[in-house]
């Protein structure tokens, strides 16, 4: 069969050349191995973003107090102090509410023996831990027992045990939060860094009535997390939470504006396609480059071989081989160059995914996408650069082919 025919022809002309063939097959692969790379990290990187977000909890809503300008200093701000504990358990009787968390946080210095160092400390209830989805690795968490009793317990974040207590399991420690004792019940599992950059494991963790009175001396708060039933219900808690909040806090009143804001992870989704978007665009110019520098090579060897085999071609046109069985057998030639160039990269870009993300410990996935889409990348490359040193040599004279043998 002519196809058979080809693939011979091809093969040998191919091996005959082969510093040549290796040189286009390496530019092919380098650039199908630089996209596999690329569609790998951006892969990872959206994975990790989704786990991030898991992390922080499913079909949340935060209910801030919002921030208004001070007499004092103009351009200065202070959070309103009209969110409270009442507005908390109205929130958490909605329909469209599973659950909800209050929050009463303030900055303390915290100190073991001659240690001391500063972390956030967070009052809330029991609901807090389900909420923001956080793990113990030891002890247990605050419980209503301890809210009604304004008990002096703690649980602990990661980066509190390895400061102050150096990788040791504080358990049933004390420890001073200012001047008042408190000991430690809990350990949180760690959880890294949020998708703004903050971390979670830098606090201590309090019941909310031994927050407010023992530590802060508030009787405010300053957010309430607040889980919607499901994701579609969030618009509808949010519609609910702000007509109920409006309603407690006076918006009847003349000239009143919302002295709370709530936030909810679309905020945090919007900033994944735009990063996503960019990582697209990125993606598609270093992969325009890559693949059209390993194009122009085969370009190049492609037209070099035609060249080099006008004797070859002359001989064939004046033996019986129509233009078209010329163009066939030079196409087919770059078919192979490019898929052979195609396969090493896909080996080579698979490879640099599994050994980069354990090296460099960024997460990295060899999807199929990384397979497949580099595999047939490279049969367009084929057609694009094999075609016209195809034609060129199927259009050829072969009386001008025969005298320069």
């Amino acid at each position: 069969m002519k196809w058979q025919k080809n693939l011979r022809f091809s093969f040998r002309a191919i091996n005959r050349s082969r510093p040549r063939a290796l040189l286009s097959i390496s530019g092919v692969a380098i650039g199908i191995a630089a996209v596999a790379i690329l569609i790998g990290a951006g892969a990872g990187a959206e994975r990790a973003f989704q786990k991030t977000l898991q992390q922080l909890g499913e079909n949340l809503l935060a209910v801030n107090a919002a921030r208004t300008e001070t007499d004092a200093l103009r351009g200065a701000s202070q959070l309103y102090q009209t969110l409270k504990l009442n507005d908390w358990e109205s929130i958490k009787a909605l329909d469209s509410v599973k659950r909800a968390a209050p929050i009463a946080d303030g900055g303390r210095t915290l100190k073991v023996g001659r240690i001391a160092q500063s972390f956030t400390i967070l009052g809330t209830t029991p609901e807090f831990q389900e909420a923001k989805k956080f793990n113990l690795i030891a002890g247990r968490f605050i419980d209503q027992d301890d809210i009604d009793n304004r008990r002096r317990v703690a649980v602990v974040g990661a980066d509190v045990v390895s400061d102050l207590y150096f990788g040791e399991w504080p358990l049933g420690e004390r420890v001073l939060v200012g001047n008042v004792p408190f000991t430690i019940i809990g350990i949180l599992k760690r959880k890294g860094l949020n998708p703004d950059g903050t971390s979670d494991d830098g606090q201590i963790v309090v019941p909310v009535s031994t927050a407010q009175r023992r530590i802060l001396n508030i009787d405010y708060l300053s957010r309430i997390f607040v889980q919607a039933v499901s994701q579609p219900a969030i618009d509808i808690a949010n519609k609910d939470i702000t007509a109920l909040l409006r309603d407690e806090h006076g918006y009847d009143r003349p000239n009143f504006t919302d002295d709370f804001e709530i936030q909810d992870q679309d905020s945090l989704l919007a900033t994944q396609e735009q990063m996503k978007g960019s990582f697209s665009e990125l993606t598609v110019g270093l992969a325009a480059l890559a693949l059209g520098l390993g194009g122009v090579g085969l370009l190049a060897v492609s037209l070099l071989s035609v060249r080099e085999r006008y004797g070859e071609i002359g001989l064939r046109i004046a033996v019986g081989a129509r233009p078209r069985d010329i163009l066939s057998q030079f196409l087919t030639e770059s078919v192979l160059l490019a898929l052979m160039g195609g396969i090493v990269g896909i080996l080579v870009g698979g490879a640099c995914i599994l050994i980069g993300s354990q090296l460099t410990g960024w997460t990295m996935i060899l999807t199929w996408e990384a397979a497949t889409y580099p595999f047939f990348i490279s049969l367009v490359i084929a057609v694009i650069f094999g075609v016209f040193p195809a034609l060129r040599a199927a259009r050829l004279d072969p009386i001008v082919a025969l005298r320069s043998k």
